[in-house]
């Protein structure tokens, strides 16, 4: 993430920057709503959500909260990375205007860590094999859709993208770390991550 960060921050958009300038207009309307998933009010009653099943299931909870925590951390991160690179955003921004930086996308970053976070999580919860199944192809669908969503509306260049996609799977590997090694004991390894 960090050598795409410096070889974009100092130069103008590259070939896949302007290849990915094709995809600028469409589905409007179904990026739009990719894109809200991505903002704290809707990743609030996620959360809280996710957490409640855990409970309700009488799982480990303590994954769903490492997940959580990790998203925070991430954003913050992703702040201060935004700070460093300071590149930014392309012109004509097809929703509400955004006035922070660009590089890396913040919401490509919440894609990995939150929804696919939880998909993982999903795809070993003690429901059938259907169910863990179905939650998590839902969960990675939001966080494909979100990505995409910044292209979409023409938030981000693609290479912003790409950097918070690899900063979003850095911080989920750190937190998965952190899941395997503190918040899965073995008597309930089977709930958090089977």
């Amino acid at each position: 993430m960090l050598v795409v960060g410096a070889l974009v921050s100092t130069r103008p958009p590259g070939a896949l920057d302007q290849a990915a300038v094709a995809l600028r207009g469409h589905g409007v309307p179904l990026a739009l709503f990719f894109t809200s998933l991505g903002r704290w009010y809707v990743l609030l009653p996620i959360g809280v959500l996710a957490v409640g099943l855990a409970m309700t299931l009488r799982a480990n909870v303590m994954p769903v909260l490492v997940v959580i925590a990790a998203q925070v951390i991430s954003q913050a991160l992703n702040a201060l990375v935004k700070l460093g690179f300071h590149r930014v955003r392309p012109n004509g921004f097809l929703g509400p205007h955004e006035p922070d930086l660009s590089f890396p996308s913040g919401h490509a970053v919440t894609a990995i860590v939150f929804f696919v976070g939880l998909a993982i999580l999903a795809w070993h919860a003690p429901f059938p094999r259907a169910v863990d199944a179905l939650l998590a192809i839902a969960l990675s669908a939001c966080a494909a859709g979100i990505a995409w969503s910044r292209l979409a509306l023409g938030a981000h260049y693609a290479t912003d993208v790409l950097g918070g996609l690899l900063l979003g799977t850095a911080t989920l590997c750190a937190a998965f770390a952190v899941i395997v090694r503190y918040a899965a004991p073995a008597a309930s390894l089977t709930t958090a991550v089977r």
